[in-house]
């Protein structure tokens, strides 16, 4: 019987512990599948692709594998002279798309 008892509590020990190891790989896993895809709420940087200058403005164009995204300064109140070679952005632009044909127009009608 005590044999018996023995073999019994070293099977419950060996489960429990089996049971620990393929939670913890288990959470391991899930939580590296999960962290792979950024929210969209993350910024992702973007790279310069175009600049040009209207009068005190600054446009630069910036590019991510998703979309076109556009920053302009005034090159007076924000002291900028060129455009940083790349930025951080939303996932998505956040301009109207009002506001976006109007700098791609304003583009389109100077050379950079």
């Amino acid at each position: 019987m005590k044999q018996l008892t023995t073999m019994l509590a070293t099977a419950v020990n060996l489960l429990a512990t089996s049971a620990k190891t393929v939670t913890s790989i288990a959470l391991a896993l899930f939580i590296s599948i999960g962290s792979a895809h950024a929210s969209s709420h993350t910024a992702v940087t973007a790279n310069l692709v175009k600049s040009q200058t209207d009068e005190n403005l600054l446009i630069c164009q910036y590019q991510t594998i998703s979309a076109s995204h556009f920053q302009v300064f005034d090159k007076v109140l924000d002291n900028e002279q060129a455009c940083p070679t790349n930025i951080q952005v939303a996932p998505e632009p956040m301009l109207s798309d009002a506001e976006e044909a109007q700098l791609k127009q304003m583009f389109s009608r100077q050379s950079y």
